[in-house]
């Protein structure tokens, strides 16, 4: 009798070693099913999956040799608080912000601009000394 409940009991491990090493192979494929490659094509994604936050204006992310800019980072929307300020003052403002603005006219008369394209810009119309008009380049 002892004999038997030592096989049964051998038994028991057997099955359990196998039921063991059968949870960790199913446990295994879960985890490599599981792990599918991340997708980035946006600056939230980018940004979400620890791309490096690029000191740029708009905000650009950069991961695995891509590129993607914060499309949201609209620090151009409160534009019209410009209008009103003095030249000096809306310039400083902008500087202040970070944000690349400049002049392209004064007092009706245009002035000699580049004509690279930097998303987010702001262009200014002077007249009298004060800010009358904001451009903003690729916004409203």
């Amino acid at each position: 009798m002892a004999k038997q409940v030592r096989k049964l009991s051998a038994e028991a491990r057997y099955t359990t070693l196998i039921l063991l090493i059968g949870l960790v192979v199913i446990a295994i494929g879960v985890a490599l099913l599981l792990r599918r490659p991340l997708v980035i094509s946006t600056f939230a994604q980018c940004e979400k999956a620890g791309g490096a936050i690029l000191a740029t204006y708009p905000e650009q992310c950069s991961i695995g040799g891509a590129t993607f800019t914060n499309m949201a980072s609209k620090q151009t929307s409160d534009s019209q608080a410009y209008v009103g300020l003095t030249e000096e003052a809306a310039l400083a403002k902008a500087a202040k912000a970070n944000t690349p603005a400049r002049v392209v006219e004064r007092d009706g008369e245009a002035l000699p601009v580049t004509m690279d394209y930097v998303f987010g810009r702001l262009n200014f119309s002077i007249k009298d000394g004060v800010v009358y008009k904001v451009a903003v380049e690729g916004g409203e």
